[in-house]
């Protein structure tokens, strides 16, 4: 029987120190985290005591984010929205519906065929590269009222692009980090950019499919 205590004794004391260990080394990485990231702890801590962020701005970007950058290395596949184009549907068709759809939803549009520039510049044959750029004046300037960093994402943009394996593929920005990233936005302007997100994912699918 005292054999059995003074090996629970033991366990107890090997348990406690293992604790002691990892809380000792959590604690220096805590700390030297905090130190080298300008109190990035202290920040994500209050921000999980008193939230100023979207409710759901882990699940809706936050997370996916950082799962994409996990599972690829690349932080700019992590802030994007792809689409593969149909086999079937040529590049003059891609085109033809976005503008065709542009047309409708009342938004200005331009492109710039930047594998023909080069190919130009150059005589060497490129991969396809063509960018669309669409723009709604009045919800730019809306945009920029709330925050004049909106502007590097003016005008928005898909690129339509072959892919080293001959796949072509429309490019888009993921609307969800300006609609979800940071605080709430005001309620005039989050209905702005959400339809703003349903006019380009309107382009987007339409164009990889013909479809208009």
């Amino acid at each position: 029987m005292a054999s059995i205590i003074n090996l629970i004794k033991w366990l107890l004391i090997i348990i406690v120190a293992i604790a002691t260990i990892i809380g000792v080394i959590s604690t220096y990485y805590a700390v030297s985290l905090h130190v080298k990231y300008d109190g990035v702890t202290g920040k994500v801590i209050s921000e999980i005591i008193s939230p100023t962020l979207h409710p759901d701005s882990m699940e809706k970007v936050y997370m996916p984010m950082t799962n994409t950058l996990l599972d690829t290395g690349d932080i700019i596949m992590a802030s994007i929205v792809r689409v593969p184009v149909a086999d079937d549907v040529s590049n003059e068709d891609v085109e033809e519906a976005m503008v065709s759809i542009a047309f409708e939803e009342s938004v200005g549009a331009g492109s710039m065929p930047i594998s023909e520039i080069v190919e130009f510049q150059t005589g060497k044959k490129q991969r396809l590269l063509k960018v669309f750029r669409y723009c709604s004046p009045h919800t730019a300037m809306i945009m920029i009222d709330h925050s004049d960093a909106f502007s590097s994402y003016l005008p928005c943009r898909i690129a339509l692009i072959e892919d080293k394996s001959g796949k072509r593929w429309l490019y888009t920005l993921n609307m969800d980090m300006l609609i979800y990233g940071g605080q709430p936005l005001p309620e005039a302007l989050h209905e702005q950019a959400l339809e703003l997100k349903r006019v380009m994912t309107t382009l987007q699918q339409g164009g990889a499919t013909g479809a208009f």
